[in-house]
């Protein structure tokens, strides 16, 4: 393994043991077996540390969607259902994700929602240009929309951040499907499938 990932492998087992906040870069060295000057040649400080750790982990996720997407050629809609199903069945390591949530850790759980944000909306976008071309959907915004539908699930259905009831989850669900279906001008039920996915992954 090179030394760099090494370097954020170490921070991560501090966050597993409740560390994460209080650990210092002597920790971190510490705890990956290298000299503490090994990791200044990497990082500046734990801040950089954490910002790599956060990119490498949700990293994954984006790879995982976008190699399920490239994979298959399927209508528009499948290719929609296939992007909800890959996207909840990325793992990222439960004791970051609650370490991000973390009040003190604000700034960095920012961090990981726009670099999804950043990196999953061309994804999205490439959906439902498709759908335009099969003329399943009419859309004169469609990266616009997809940040639109990214804003919903990075942030309002992150039950970190809101303890959203199974109710409040199935009325999110529903407007959200509504509002996609009209701005698309999709078939009506055509997203009825996101409920699917929001209850059983929140």
């Amino acid at each position: 393994m090179d030394k760099k990932n090494l370097i954020l492998d170490a921070l991560l087992e501090l966050i597993k043991t409740d560390k994460g906040s209080t650990c210092t870069i002597s920790d971190i060295a510490k705890q990956a077996g290298i000299a503490k000057g090994g990791i200044y040649y990497y990082f500046k400080s734990k801040e950089e540390i954490m910002d790599a750790l956060v990119e490498r982990s949700y990293g994954k996720v984006i790879e995982h969607c976008r190699n399920e997407l490239e994979k298959h050629q399927l209508p528009v809609m499948e290719m929609m259902k296939l992007f909800f199903f890959s996207y909840y069945s990325s793992f990222v390591e439960p004791s970051l994700d609650k370490y991000l949530h973390h009040p003190q850790n604000a700034y960095s759980h920012q961090k990981s929602l726009t670099y999804l944000f950043t990196h999953l909306t061309p994804l999205i976008t490439k959906i439902i240009e498709q759908g335009i071309k099969e003329k399943v959907f009419i859309c004169p915004y469609p990266q616009e929309t997809a940040e639109i539908i990214l804003g919903e699930f990075c942030f309002v259905f992150d039950l970190g951040l809101f303890n959203w009831s199974k109710e409040d989850i199935e009325k999110k669900s529903a407007a959200l499907s509504y509002f996609l279906e009209n701005v698309l001008s999709a078939p009506k039920g055509s997203f009825a499938f996101i409920k699917h996915f929001t209850l059983i992954n929140n």
